[in-house]
């Protein structure tokens, strides 16, 4: 006897995991800006199982952000950050690096929602410089530096002999010693 309960062929989440599968990631884009649920059923798939389904939809919802940020724009609460941040310290780096590019951009496109959640996201960040591995200490200088987190200068200052060198998914910081990077945030921040 078959169960095909256990399967979605129809479902909505079923079908855009085959698009992604079949790396038609323009058609998904177009579908989630087109409205509807789609957008959640892009949410959804940062659960599935497969780490490689995982990343393109977080480049996916990158490349929607990029195009209309007011697609986003609801789902900036508290949740969609801790969803990210839980990301970002995935094993598989290619969700941690799509997470670290998402969040960027989120950071950069809605700095009125950055403000609205400050304390939080303070505190956030804090806890990863604290906790995070090497490649997401790098990423949380970063963002230190473009929300000017001045409350935060102290733990850069712990950084500044770091030694380690990460890899963040941004142009020119590949291979950069921790503590470079700390230092250039303590500069920008004077």
């Amino acid at each position: 006897m078959v169960k095909v309960g256990l399967f979605s062929f129809g479902s909505k989440k079923g079908k855009m995991r085959k698009l992604i599968e079949e790396e038609r990631f323009d058609e998904v884009v177009g579908q989630v800006l087109k409205g509807g649920k789609n957008l959640q059923t892009l949410l959804e798939l940062l659960d599935d199982p497969n780490p490689g389904i995982v990343g393109d939809a977080l480049l996916l919802l990158t490349n929607v952000l990029r195009e209309s940020p007011e697609t986003l724009a609801p789902l900036m609460n508290t949740e969609t950050f801790q969803k990210l941040l839980s990301l970002m310290e995935s094993r598989n780096p290619y969700v941690r690096e799509n997470a670290m590019l998402l969040s960027y951009e989120i950071v950069k496109t809605f700095p009125e929602v950055v403000e609205k959640y400050r304390d939080w996201i303070v505190r956030a960040v804090e806890r990863g410089l604290e906790e995070g591995g090497k490649d997401q200490k790098g990423f949380l200088l970063l963002v230190i530096e473009e929300l000017e987190l001045r409350e935060l200068v102290p733990k850069v200052e712990e950084l500044v002999n770091v030694e380690d060198k990460v890899i963040l998914p941004f142009e020119g910081r590949k291979w950069v010693k921790l503590g470079d990077i700390a230092r250039e945030v303590l500069e920008r921040l004077s």
